[in-house]
């Protein structure tokens, strides 16, 4: 659901740029938005209940988790703004433009960088304070438009759900044009149990043996994720005659390590001087393998890798290690 890098590949495909000029997708460079967090207010829901009128809970903490790590600390901002799905699933674009149901939450807002040692400058990389959205607040203006698309729909579809829209650009706060445009999809459903982000104590990247990943390696080795089997969750849907389907849930790993600004060198991985994944995505207990770099590592900031785990209901959870310089 992330479009962080959309505009480069879509550029690149355009002008047919080569393996070497387009950026990695776990190689943390410039301005760019790793992932987004939903919870609810208080709680650990990815998701809220509707039964028409009424958003329970009624208030959602939004976490983006976000890198400028050749920024120079400069001040960024961000909007945010959401709407119904027009239909993403069904091939709409993920578009609030022209929608009634839009409502702008934050316009041109300063962001506070998380200020407690190593998240600020000049290697910020990491997840920002979290912002609560009270929905039965700020949805009252295009309330009815809820009301009458959720009473538009079966008894199955207000069950098993339909998504929100929240969008969060980011951008240099004297550069507004540099947008960096994600957006997070939030289900709202009636009568079913709602799902849980996965819990942060039990998920671990460690190195194969089982051993901990900092400080980082020096010599070729294999990487994992772990997820215990109690994270994952079972659920139910309801097929298209209505009969419960009993489910659960899967969750996948995103990996991202921080590495030189040019991206040609971030390609080589005998010329990255954080290191080198060889796959951007895993699924628990999948190696990846971790190619340490062989040139001097940066003396002027620490080297971060972030692994986002993320269940197949959008739920997710973020876990960050730093190695100082």
């Amino acid at each position: 659901m992330l479009r962080t890098l959309a505009a480069t590949f879509v550029l690149c495909s355009i002008l047919a740029c080569s393996p070497e000029t387009m950026p990695r997708y776990a190689t943390i460079q410039g301005l760019r938005v790793l992932g987004l967090q939903i919870q609810s207010n208080g709680g650990n829901d990815s998701e809220v209940g509707f039964n028409g009128t009424t958003f329970t809970p009624g208030s959602i903490d939004l976490t983006p988790v976000i890198s400028d790590l050749y920024g120079g600390g400069r001040p960024l901002s961000y909007n945010l703004y959401l709407c119904l799905d027009p239909g993403v699933g069904l091939g709409a674009q993920p578009t609030c433009s022209g929608n009634a149901s839009r409502v702008d939450l934050e316009t041109n807002t300063p962001i506070a960088q998380v200020g407690n040692g190593d998240y600020v400058t000049p290697e910020f990389t990491g997840a920002l304070a979290p912002i609560t959205v009270n929905l039965n607040t700020s949805l009252t203006p295009v309330l009815p438009l809820y009301t009458a698309r959720f009473a538009s729909l079966s008894s199955i579809d207000r069950f098993n759900g339909i998504s929100i829209l929240i969008f969060y650009e980011v951008f240099p706060t004297l550069s507004s044009e540099d947008k960096i445009t994600t957006f997070k999809r939030l289900l709202i459903s009636n009568g079913r149990a709602l799902n849980q982000n996965p819990v942060v104590a039990g998920l671990d990247i460690t190195r194969e043996d089982g051993s901990a990943l900092l400080p980082f390696p020096t010599v070729e080795t294999f990487l994992k994720a772990a997820v215990p089997a109690s994270n994952l969750e079972s659920y139910t849907v309801l097929d298209n005659s209505g009969n419960p389907q009993p489910l659960t849930e899967t969750v996948e790993v995103a990996w991202f390590l921080t590495g030189p600004a040019d991206i040609a060198c971030s390609n080589d991985k005998d010329c990255t001087t954080d290191g080198f994944l060889a796959l951007p995505r895993t699924s628990p207990g999948e190696l990846n393998r971790f190619t340490p770099p062989k040139v001097p590592t940066p003396t002027d900031r620490g080297r971060i890798l972030i692994g986002i785990f993320k269940d197949n209901r959008g739920g997710s959870a973020v876990r960050r290690y730093r190695q100082a310089p």
